[in-house]
């Protein structure tokens, strides 16, 4: 058996137990046994399970919330910000993700992290969108319905193909980009607009 892994090896792992068999899946046998490991090597990096679960879940935060926000805010332009954000979005690991939405109902943990998660994409999402509605009462149910939509589509069983969710970001980047449009007499950004929802 090989012996010699990463400590991020295992978050990946795990991940793909996650997206594959859901959270009651995640045991510590089957990640050792998908890495081909013992459970010797796992306690050379971790000292509980619990711990684990704790480092897997700020792994998670860190590489699918906060590194991929920090880098949407380098990008100046707010369109091309959103853009990159609906990108983003698109390319999570959507089933791993919907495993841990539903882990957060049964575990105080996880759904903490899950919360700080999805209150760091709003905030980014608000921030981008702020400069074209303004008033907070305008920004916040734009950048919800945003997150909503991301919620919703992780949420389906089963899970749909990511152009569904692609179509329904890109919708509501179009409307907010048409009605800059409107408000700066600019031609309408109709080439660009989506086509028809997939089947």
């Amino acid at each position: 058996m090989a012996t010699i892994v990463r400590r991020e090896d295992y978050f990946d792992a795990a991940l793909a137990i996650l997206a594959t068999n859901d959270h009651a899946g995640l045991k510590q046998a089957r990640l050792c046994s998908r890495l081909e490991v013992t459970t010797g090597s796992f306690y050379n990096y971790f000292d509980s399970w619990g711990q684990f679960k704790s480092e897997l879940l700020q792994h998670w935060l860190e590489n699918q919330t906060l590194q991929l926000t920090t880098a949407a805010r380098l990008e100046g332009s707010m369109p091309r910000r959103l853009q990159l954000l609906i990108d983003f979005a698109c390319n999570l690991p959507h089933s791993a993700e919907s495993a841990i939405r539903g882990w957060s109902h049964s575990d105080p943990a996880v759904h903490e992290v899950q919360c700080q998660v999805d209150e760091l994409r709003y905030a980014v999402i608000a921030e981008a969108v702020t400069p074209i509605l303004g008033p907070q009462e305008k920004v916040e149910p734009f950048a919800r319905t945003a997150l909503y939509a991301l919620v919703g589509y992780q949420q389906t069983v089963p899970l749909q193909d990511v152009s569904s969710l692609r179509w329904s970001l890109d919708y509501l980047l179009q409307t907010l980009l048409s009605r800059l449009s409107a408000d700066h007499h600019l031609p309408p950004a109709s080439d660009t607009r989506p086509a028809g929802p997939p089947a």
